[in-house]
C-alpha cells in the first residue's frame, strides 16, 4: 500500500480525471470530486491545514481521503480537530471514496500516519444514508484504532432519497392515486392562471452561453421568497454560499454535470433547480419558486420538484439525493429517509477524552440555544437585522 499526502491542489490537477473517475466508480458523492474539494478549500479553508491522503495499491488507486486539521475553542474548552474536506459550510454529506476490497488495508495505513499529528478527535462525517460500506468503514477504525483510540458511531438527523424508474409514468405509478392526481392538478392549476392552454411548460439547463444571467436569477427568485417569509434564505445564512456555489457551477458544467433548470410557462417562470448529476444520482440541493399572485393557489413547489425528477429519468439515473432533512412534501412523492451517521475517533488519553466530552457538550448547548432556539424560533419574530449563522457554530455543529 502505497501512500502520498498532498497539502495543497498545486500539482493534484494531473490527476483530476482519475480521481474524479475513482470516486464514481465506488459509488462516491459529487462533493469528494476534485473540483467539488478544491473549491471548498478555497473558500472555506482559512486557518486549517490541509493533508489530502491518496492510497494507491501496486499503482493501483484505492483510496482518497481529503482532511484538514483545525483547532477549535468552544468557551474555555480548545480542541484539535481532524475532518473531512466539505464537512461543514456547505450541508454536504459524504460516501468516503475507499475500493471496499481494501477497506482494512486503507485504513491501517492511514491510522499510521494519522499517529504522527497532534489531534484530539478525528470526524468522519456526515456520512451518506446510502453508502453502503459504513459498517465496513466501522469496523476498519475499530480494528485499526480500537485498542488505544474510542471509536464512537452516531445517528444524527436523515436524509431523503428517491428510487428512480425508467420512466415518469412508471414513477407516477407507483405514487398514490391522492399524490397522482394533486400533482396533474398542480399542472392544470399552472395552466389556468396563465390564461392560455396552448402555451408550453419547458424545462431547460443552464448553459456556458447563459449561466451567469440564469444563476443570478436563480439567487435573487430564491433569496426573495425566503426573505417574504422572513428568512434570510440560503446565500445570506451562509457565508460564502453565492461565491461558492457560482464558482462550482461554472466547474462543473464544465464536466457536463451542472443541473440549474428553469422552468418557464410562457412568458413566466415558474421557478428553479439546482442540482448536480454524478454517476447514477441526481444531487438536489436548492429551488426557488415564483412568488407571482396569479400563481398562488399552485403548487409549484411540486411542479418544480416534478420538473427536476423528468430531468434525472432522461439522464438515467437511478437516485436522487435529496439532502439532509425530513420534509412533508418529499415523502409524499416518493421519498425515503436514510439516517446520516458519523464516526469519531478519540484517544485513550484521560485528558483528551475529558476535554473532547467537555468540548461536545458545549457544541451541544451551542446548537441547541443557538441555532435551534433563537436563530429559528426567536430571531425571526425580533424586529432585529438578521446575520448569517455563526462561523463558531458552522465549525463545531458535527460535533453536537
Amino acid at each position: 500500500m502505497q501512500v502520498k499526502v498532498y497539502n495543497n491542489f498545486q500539482g493534484l490537477d494531473t490527476i483530476q480525471p482519475q480521481w474524479d473517475s475513482f470516486v464514481e466508480s465506488v459509488s462516491g458523492d459529487i462533493c469528494l470530486t476534485y473540483d467539488w474539494c478544491r473549491i471548498w478549500w478555497k473558500y472555506y479553508g482559512d486557518r486549517r491545514k490541509l493533508q489530502i491522503f491518496v492510497f494507491r495499491s501496486n499503482d493501483k488507486l484505492v483510496g482518497i481521503i481529503p482532511l484538514f486539521f483545525e483547532s477549535l475553542w468552544l468557551g474555555p474548552i480548545p480542541i484539535r480537530a481532524a475532518k473531512i474536506v466539505g464537512s461543514d459550510s456547505t450541508g454536504d454529506q459524504l460516501s468516503v471514496p475507499i475500493h471496499s476490497k481494501y477497506t482494512r488495508e486503507v485504513i491501517q495505513r492511514f491510522f499510521e500516519i494519522l499517529s504522527e499529528y497532534d489531534w484530539d478527535i478525528l470526524h468522519i462525517g456526515p456520512v451518506a444514508g446510502r453508502y453502503k460500506h459504513y459498517d465496513e468503514l466501522k469496523n476498519a477504525c475499530e480494528k485499526s484504532f480500537g485498542y488505544s483510540h474510542l471509536v464512537l458511531s452516531e445517528s444524527k438527523g436523515v436524509q431523503t432519497y428517491f428510487k428512480l424508474t425508467d420512466t415518469w409514468d412508471a414513477y407516477l405509478a407507483a405514487l398514490n392515486r391522492k399524490e397522482r392526481t394533486k400533482i396533474k392538478r398542480h399542472y392544470r392549476l399552472a395552466y389556468k392562471a396563465a390564461g392560455d392552454k396552448t402555451v408550453s411548460l419547458v424545462a431547460n439547463c443552464a448553459t456556458a452561453d447563459n449561466l451567469e444571467e440564469v444563476f443570478t436569477s436563480f439567487v435573487q427568485m430564491h433569496q426573495e421568497h425566503w426573505q417574504r417569509l422572513g428568512k434570510l434564505g440560503h446565500f445570506r445564512d451562509w457565508p460564502s454560499a453565492r461565491g461558492f456555489h457560482c464558482e462550482l457551477a461554472e466547474a462543473q458544467l464544465r464536466q457536463n454535470r451542472l443541473c440549474l433548470m428553469q422552468i418557464t410557462l410562457g412568458d413566466w417562470c415558474l421557478g428553479y433547480k439546482y442540482g448536480y448529476i454524478f454517476g447514477d444520482t441526481y444531487f438536489d440541493f436548492l429551488d426557488a419558486r415564483s412568488d407571482r399572485k396569479e400563481l398562488a393557489n399552485v403548487g409549484l413547489g411540486r411542479i418544480v420538484y416534478s420538473e427536476m425528477i423528468k430531468k434525472a429519468i432522461r439522464e438515467k439515473a437511478k437516485w436522487i439525493d435529496s439532502m439532509r432533512g425530513k420534509y412533508k412534501h418529499k415523502l409524499e412523492m416518493g421519498g425515503e429517509l436514510f439516517p446520516t451517521k458519523n464516526l469519531y475517533v478519540i484517544p485513550k488519553k484521560t485528558v483528551t477524552v475529558v476535554r473532547v466530552r467537555l468540548f461536545r457538550l458545549f457544541a451541544w448547548l451551542l446548537n441547541f440555544f443557538y441555532y435551534r432556539v433563537w436563530y429559528h424560533k426567536v430571531a425571526p419574530k425580533l424586529p432585529l437585522r438578521r446575520r448569517a449563522l455563526w462561523n463558531t457554530w458552522i465549525r463545531t455543529c458535527g460535533f453536537a
